[in-house]
């Protein structure tokens, strides 16, 4: 297990001992949110790992479903003293709120995306998500996200791991 899974799996352990009350976003509030990222590749890849940031925006169609999209750039390193490269990745997913105790809630999600790379990767795939919101106020939170890409390359597929930390804002109607 990697470490992005482990600060991941104790962070949603966490959350889910200090469980109160339940309650949820209201249908159509807006979510808009940044995050800073760390990821690590699949040696297949030829890339070790990356840092870098994104933004997401996202609506709740129901007080605990809701469909988000994102995009997010990063510097990843490669092996062998290979020059840096640009990573990008565009998604979308579906989330759902899995357990919500105010002011913590889990989250959980299923999605697609492209991925490219300053050189030669060019790549759609799947990914799930994992993560924990903290509300701060009624219109502002913080998130923590683990996100598990696979990625399809000439009918192979390659993984990389994101853990991602963020602010969300609330519109509600």
């Amino acid at each position: 297990m990697s470490i992005h899974s482990r600060a991941a799996l104790i962070a949603l352990v966490a959350v889910a001992a200090t469980g109160t009350s339940v309650a949820a976003q209201q249908r159509g509030t807006m979510e808009f949110g940044g995050f800073a990222s760390a990821a690590s590749f699949d040696k297949a890849l030829t890339l070790d790992s990356g840092i870098g940031a994104g933004g997401r925006i996202g609506m709740f169609a129901f007080p605990w479903l809701s469909f988000e999209f994102e995009q997010s750039f990063m510097k990843a390193t490669r092996p062998l003293g290979l020059n840096d490269v640009n990573v990008g990745i565009l998604g979308g997913r579906v989330v759902g709120v899995a357990y919500d105790a105010k002011p913590f809630s889990i989250i959980g999600g299923i999605g697609a995306g492209i991925s490219t790379e300053t050189n030669f990767l060019h790549a759609y795939g799947v990914d799930v998500l994992a993560g924990v919101k903290y509300l701060v106020k009624p219109q502002v939170a913080v998130r923590l996200d683990g996100v598990f890409d696979w990625l399809s390359d000439q009918n192979e597929w390659k993984s990389y791991q994101t853990l991602r930390l963020g602010v969300s804002f609330y519109r509600h109607p």
